[in-house]
């Protein structure tokens, strides 16, 4: 992510949005963000809490079960919200949101702008709509269908501590299938070079599994 502070350019994205009226009262706490395509923009591990409105580009947005399982929940588009749930709690989630492509955000730093968001019944209202057409969204989606195979890859991505899988029975029971079948699934990667084995029932990506960048 790169972050830019020039008040002209923040000024032009906000004419760009649809909130110019509400958040023109939050200018002393904008910066535009700017993600390369297949960065992420939220993850649970991310340190800055950040809302943040989509100028330019497309988001996928999706949820990881402990099981690897992927549930889409929206496709950010110019004007979407992001990070609305960061300034009500700060609790970490299986939610990710991943640039498409080039993207271009306005946003602002929910620790350091809590009171004044909270004090804004027209920026709450706002709020309010966006998280309603999440919801009614999720309501309709269904898991991407996937493989054992592919879930195993996912778990290990996002569910394990840098990419390593440590101890098969557990990982097994998250995965829903048996150590067995999750041993051949390793030794199968680990002989395709996608996992190196670290020990007794570890293992660990040595490459990006591009998952859901691929889809």
């Amino acid at each position: 992510m790169k972050k830019y502070y020039d008040k002209v350019f923040i000024e032009n994205c906000l004419k760009q949005t649809k909130f110019e009226s509400i958040m023109s009262s939050f200018t002393n706490h904008l910066f535009v963000a700017q993600y390369e395509k297949g960065e992420f923009i939220t993850t649970p591990l991310q340190t800055d809490h950040l809302f943040q409105i989509i100028i330019q580009g497309s988001v996928s947005i999706y949820f990881i079960r402990d099981d690897g399982s992927v549930y889409a929940l929206a496709n950010g588009r110019e004007n979407d919200l992001l990070g609305e749930m960061e300034i009500f709690q700060h609790q970490p989630s299986s939610v990710y949101a991943e640039a498409n492509d080039d993207v271009i955000c306005l946003a602002l730093s929910t620790e350091t702008s809590k009171e004044d968001l909270l004090g804004s019944c027209s920026f709450l209202q706002m709020i309010c709509e966006s998280l309603t057409c999440k919801m009614e969204s999720i309501t309709t989606k269904d898991a991407a269908p996937a493989n054992l195979k592919q879930r195993v890859l996912t778990y290990m991505q996002y569910k394990c501590s840098d990419g390593e899988l440590k101890g098969l029975e557990k990982a097994a029971f998250h995965l829903n299938c048996s150590a067995r079948q999750l041993q051949r699934i390793l030794n199968q990667y680990e002989a395709d070079r996608i996992v190196a084995k670290t020990g007794k029932g570890a293992y660990k990506l040595t490459i990006s599994s591009h998952f859901l960048s691929d889809k």
